[in-house]
């Protein structure tokens, strides 16, 4: 059997978010998130944090707290990190009663309820994995 099939079958759980509300989740999720499109920005350019910390005008143990998947952005930190990098920036506020809206391959969430519209930029691939 394949990694493939092995993921595909495997039994669902949630072992990782127990004992956690679920917006706690959801900062983290988006945390993480974030810091990952920022290393992948330093690492595609080929610098380490120092040179992408003298890049960004900032200090190396900076981009070592963005890059930790905890560091809380501001709004306004978040904006002036993407306008260095050519990123752009997009939050999105919409109710929880707002069904999702993804584009992506023309994918449409089925059979869920409460869910948030988002939008994956245009350089983000779908991949399976193993988180």
């Amino acid at each position: 059997m394949s990694l493939k099939d092995k993921i595909a079958n495997a039994k669902k759980t949630t072992w990782v978010t127990d004992g956690f509300e679920e917006q706690e989740v959801k900062i983290i999720v988006e945390l993480a998130r974030i810091s990952a499109k920022i290393e992948l920005a330093r690492l595609d350019r080929g610098m380490t944090q120092k040179e992408f910390a003298d890049f960004m005008g900032v200090t190396q143990g900076m981009v070592s707290k963005w890059e930790s998947r905890d560091y809380n952005f501001t709004i306004k930190s978040l904006n002036e990190i993407c306008a260095k990098l050519g990123l752009e920036c997009n939050v999105d506020i919409y109710s929880e009663n707002t069904k999702a809206e993804y584009t992506v391959d023309k994918w449409e969430a089925e059979n869920l309820n409460n869910i948030m519209r988002f939008r994956v930029p245009k350089d983000m691939v779908l991949t399976e994995g193993i988180a």
